[in-house]
This record gives structure tokens, sequence and C-alpha cells, in this order.
């Protein structure tokens, strides 16, 4: 297997066919589309060096994505599923406390953030490419992925782990930390994806933290 553009392809052997990869050939063009819209941006991502990424003709391409806008909103969308099914499955495994879901979940984020680039490197821009079906599914992801994170503030609130804050501001707050990471994280930097999550978790844990109660 060889990689252009972090992206994974299968190995072709000198004048024969390409060997199937461990991978199925759509993920592959997945992978190599979402490295592609990540470091270029939609406008400048080119459909041909997805393709060659992706080790297939560029006719081929379009029999796994009629436009590449839909290729961009396939990208966004199995992105979403992916980190949204993961989610939940932390949560579940994470305890009873809401803190510790909560940590599970702020650590979640931040990992596939840094490993995937998930959605998060995509602009504000990039996103105005897509149609208005599009766009309006995609919003409905954002904002129950959000509404994981929210919820389990306004419970920890109201259980009394935390302190009284804003829950709709504090999840934008997780979110905004994870699309940071995405941006700047690099593989051979000092601090792995976990080392990252981590540190964040026990910012954001601290300041939800109830103040001490007043001495009589």
């Amino acid at each position: 297997m060889r990689r252009r553009n972090g992206a994974a392809s299968a190995d072709v052997p000198e004048g024969g066919e390409q060997t199937l990869a461990p991978i199925s050939r759509l993920e592959m063009v997945r992978q190599a589309a979402r490295a592609h819209f990540a470091a270029h941006g939609y406008e400048a991502a080119s459909m041909r060096d997805i393709a060659a990424d992706a080790g297939i003709h560029i006719a081929t391409l379009y029999f796994y994505c009629s436009t590449k806008e839909q290729l961009l909103f396939d990208v966004l969308k199995e992105s979403f599923e992916q980190i949204q099914d993961s989610l939940r499955e932390q949560i579940a495994a994470a305890g009873e406390t809401y803190a510790a879901r909560l940590a599970a979940g702020i650590a979640l984020h931040v990992k596939l953030c840094a490993e995937k680039a998930f959605p998060t490197t995509f602009n504000r821009v990039d996103i105005q490419r897509l149609s208005d079906e599009h766009r309006a599914e995609y919003i409905s992801m954002r904002d129950a992925y959000e509404r994981e994170l929210r919820d389990l503030i306004s419970c920890g609130i109201g259980a009394g782990e935390f302190r009284a804050v804003d829950p709709k501001l504090t999840a934008f707050a997780i979110v905004g930390i994870g699309h940071t990471v995405g941006y700047w994280y690099r593989p051979d930097g000092p601090l792995t994806p976990e080392q990252i999550g981590a540190q964040y978790v026990d910012l954001i844990l601290t300041s939800l933290q109830r103040p001490p109660a007043a001495s009589p």
C-alpha cells in the first residue's frame, strides 16, 4: 500500500493490475478526499488528484460519487456518523457519573479530531458549497452531535456534579477545542492524541467543578 498526501491506496505491480487493499475502494476514495479537502479546501481540491491518491482513474471516481459536492457531503456524513456512534459507545462505557461520561466524550472528540481531521478542518466556505438539502442534513447531524455533549453538561449540573454554566456555550467550547486540534495536530509532534485529550479533559472538568461550600 502506498500513500500520497496522507491517503492510502493499493499497491500497483509494475505493468499489472492493482491489488486489493485491506480497506474497501470506497473508503480509500473517501480517505483521499478527506485529506485533499482538509489540506486545500473545496475549491482547490482536485478530483483528478483524489482519484490518483485512491489508486483509480478519474472516470472510475465518478462511479463512487456523482459530483465533487456529493463527495464532500459523503465525507462529512461518514465522519459524523463514525464519531457520533463512537461517542455514544464511550459515554455508555464510561461509568455512572456525568463527569466520567463527559471526560470520555471530550477525550474521544479530541482524539478523532486529531487522527481523522474529522469534519473539523472544513471551513464555512466549504460548507456553503453543499446543496441546500445536503447543508440542512449536515447542520442536523452537527446539532445532534453537539446536543450529546450539551445534555451531559445539563445533567451534570442537575445532579450537582458541575457548577452552573451555560450548557450550550460549554458544549460549543468543547467542540471548538477539537476543531482547533484538527488544524494543528501533527503525528510527529511531541504529544499523542490521547495526551492532548487528557490535558483538555483536566482543563474543562476543573473549570466545571463546583466551588467549595462557604464555612458557616
